[in-house]
């Protein structure tokens, strides 16, 4: 346990870090908005190809991994949506209320998962979570967009709506290309990895100063059932399918670990922005996202300790 939380404590040490620059006022919110697509449209891309491009996906179980983290996205999905008549008179939801709770519970923060996995696992772990956004990212996006169209305007996204977001995103466009390079087996002149690597090693510090930098710290104070709810199926309920359908597909050792730790990261900070934009509930949203994340240093370490050794 003392291992775990030695090892977190470099990463939720800079997500604080942010939320103080934010709060003493040294980047004006559009200069965060900069930093933000600096890293949304350039070095987080670069981390992407270039790990994709050198991961020997020989020596890593794609097919089991890709497959387990899809099965525990597309369960917590099913589960909240045949579950959105009880669950919204329980939480006493609005639709855009439960479309935050939806967002809350299945999206990801790939800022944080790639910290914790690349401080625990180096190179070969990054490899691994890099599957995970691969095949979690363009599902995750038609699923949030899907439902937050269907609950707050009551419309069915167009497919070519769908179409343009995940050929217009940077991380998929990514992960086409590294893929794309790794399949075609032509060497890569070394320089032009090296410098997708020096980007991509800035990825993680900058995206986690812009974690707290979107944190409402005062919103840690206000809970309430709705947050809760969310906080307990994202930071609880999505490591336990997780670790279900890794046992069922024979993922196995480091994927294993790796697969558990991106199911048990907080959500996204991106699901304000969707929020905001498609009419869902943004300051429910806005709450979730820092319980989450505060909770996540409580609960990040005692999950990450219960994982067998690899």
């Amino acid at each position: 346990m003392i291992a775990a939380i030695e090892t977190l404590i470099p990463v939720f040490a800079i997500i604080l870090l942010g939320a103080g620059l934010k709060r003493i006022g040294m980047l004006s919110e559009e200069q965060w908005r900069g930093v933000e697509d600096l890293i949304y449209y350039i070095c987080f891309p670069a981390l992407i190809i270039a790990t994709l491009a050198r991961t020997v996906f020989s020596t890593v179980p794609v097919l089991a991994l890709a497959a387990a983290m899809a099965a525990s996205v597309l369960t917590m999905s099913a589960i909240l949506y045949l579950a959105r008549a009880p669950l919204s008179r329980w939480l006493k939801a609005n639709p855009p209320a439960y479309t935050s709770i939806f967002q809350g519970a299945t999206r990801w923060n790939t800022y944080v998962a790639l910290a914790v996995v690349g401080s625990l696992y180096g190179a070969d772990g990054i490899s691994l979570a890099a599957i995970g956004i691969a095949v979690m990212i363009p599902l995750l996006n038609v699923l949030c967009v899907s439902f937050l169209l269907a609950h707050v305007r009551d419309e069915a996204p167009s497919p070519a709506a769908i179409a343009r977001g995940l050929y217009t995103n940077p991380l998929i466009i990514a992960c086409v290309i590294g893929i794309a390079i790794n399949a075609s087996g032509l060497p890569v002149y070394a320089p032009i990895l090296e410098t997708g690597a020096i980007l991509g090693r800035a990825t993680l510090g900058l995206g986690l100063l812009c974690v707290g930098a979107g944190l409402r710290i005062e919103d840690g104070l206000h809970i309430g059932p709705r947050v809760a709810f969310t906080s307990i199926a994202r930071l609880i309920g999505m490591p336990l399918l997780m670790a279900l359908f890794c046992l069922a597909f024979g993922v196995s050792g480091m994927a294993f670990a790796v697969a558990i730790i991106c199911a048990a990261v907080p959500t996204a900070s991106f699901s304000y922005v969707l929020a905001r934009k498609l009419g869902g509930d943004a300051p429910l949203m806005a709450r979730i996202i820092t319980v989450e994340t505060l909770a996540a240093a409580i609960t990040l370490p005692v999950i990450i300790a219960l994982l067998p050794a690899t």
